[in-house]
């Protein structure tokens, strides 16, 4: 008898232990920005990323379990534009009264479609949500992810303030690795199925061409101007993201003579995969 006793007494001291030492989590809508959080948290909070690997930002819907892990995050920190966010956020909020959201985007410089003035104001049709292909872009929305966190944690602003000026100046050396690797390159026009590097094209002057439109899959006529282009310019690698289908791809590669080349903008490992990607585009252009 005295043993069970014992025995109960220690399992009751682990499952507290476990429980006080559980750490918050903070929310956020796509993997690359889980590394942005922990390079300025550090391991002082868990991360939940809404879009699991391998969805798609603009259609993924939300699963039960997911929503009842938000009743239990601080902090949800939004991305901005993309179609899962647009579709999701009243209904996150609506369900969760207590849970505070943060837009990380608000600093950003959105490249639209279309852009219609009214008096003294732009409405800006057609977004490129695509926001964190560019350093520029997420060492703003590192800032502001480093603001929520200290709102969140005033007695750790300072451990996390410090935290963001190193992946500041992490942002600063790969721009300028980036600049580089780009400067000098003749050929600075790329051919991708799904338009999802239009952020870093306008950072280091390069031309991104799309397959798709509207996000729809290319029509014959796009598809024979695509290949006129690429002949023309003697492009013959066609880039596309790994969650999406490459049978269109493939296919005008093919009438290229050339190679489909995969990218994962939504990797996890951010500043990884925006080297990997530069390594490709400068590797395709030669």
């Amino acid at each position: 008898m005295k043993q069970l006793f014992v025995l109960v007494f220690i399992l009751a001291v682990a499952c507290t232990a476990q429980k006080t030492s559980e750490k918050d989590l903070v929310t956020v809508s796509i993997l690359p920005q889980k590394y942005i959080v922990e390079k300025i948290a550090g391991d002082l909070v868990d991360v939940q990323v809404l879009v699991p690997p391998g969805a798609s930002p603009s259609t993924y819907s939300l699963v039960p379990s997911q929503m009842k892990d938000l009743s239990r995050s601080k902090v949800w920190l939004r991305i901005g534009k993309i179609g899962f966010e647009d579709a999701w956020h009243e209904k996150i909020e609506q369900g969760n009264p207590d849970l505070k959201v943060f837009d990380t985007s608000r600093m950003a410089e959105w490249i639209a479609a279309e852009e219609e003035v009214h008096g003294d104001h732009v409405h800006l049709h057609g977004i490129d949500p695509h926001i964190w292909m560019s350093p520029e872009e997420v060492e703003q929305i590192a800032e502001l992810t480093y603001q929520a966190l200290a709102d969140l944690y005033p007695d750790k602003s300072a451990a996390f303030n410090a935290n963001f000026e190193a992946f500041r100046s992490e942002i600063d050396v790969l721009d300028e690795d980036l600049i580089r690797q780009f400067d000098g390159l003749e050929n600075r026009k790329f051919i991708i199925f799904h338009p999802a590097l239009t952020y870093l094209a306008r950072d280091y002057g390069l031309e991104q061409v799309s397959l798709e439109i509207d996000g729809k899959e290319p029509s014959a006529k796009h598809m024979s101007q695509l290949v006129k282009t690429a002949k023309d310019e003697g492009i013959r690698v066609v880039f596309i993201q790994k969650e999406f289908d490459q049978e269109n791809a493939r296919q005008l590669a093919e009438e290229l003579d050339g190679e489909v080349v995969q990218i994962d903008p939504l990797n996890e490992n951010w500043e990884e995969q925006i080297r990997e990607i530069a390594d490709k585009l400068v590797e395709a252009a030669n």
